[in-house]
């Protein structure tokens, strides 16, 4: 049930991201990531504003951590360069592995 919650979730904030993208400028998104405990979290803005906070590696069944703030950088900067694009900023595990995000096998 979680799991058709996060994807309700995420394709109600790629409708809303891509409803407003004519207003939203490259310049005026940018991503943060931090430690939260022992773990890498990532957070992507628009205007300053939050639109995306992520504790756990997408699409990875159960809560997986990221283990590095590479790994954390490398997935939050492929759903930046998504919403950029215009695109769904979902993550697969396929893209994940492509990335080399540890604990994808």
């Amino acid at each position: 049930m979680k799991a058709k919650t996060k994807t309700l979730f995420t394709l109600i904030v790629a409708f809303a991201l891509l409803s407003c993208s004519s207003k939203t400028k490259s310049n005026d998104i940018s991503l943060v990531t931090f430690v939260n405990g022992n773990n890498w979290v990532y957070e992507i803005y628009i205007n300053d504003k939050c639109i995306i906070h992520q504790d756990y590696i997408p699409s990875i069944p159960g809560k997986i951590a990221f283990k590095s703030k590479k790994d954390a950088e490398l997935v939050g900067n492929l759903v930046m360069k998504k919403i950029m694009l215009k695109e769904t900023p979902t993550v697969n595990t396929g893209e994940l592995k492509q990335l080399g995000i540890k604990g994808t096998s």
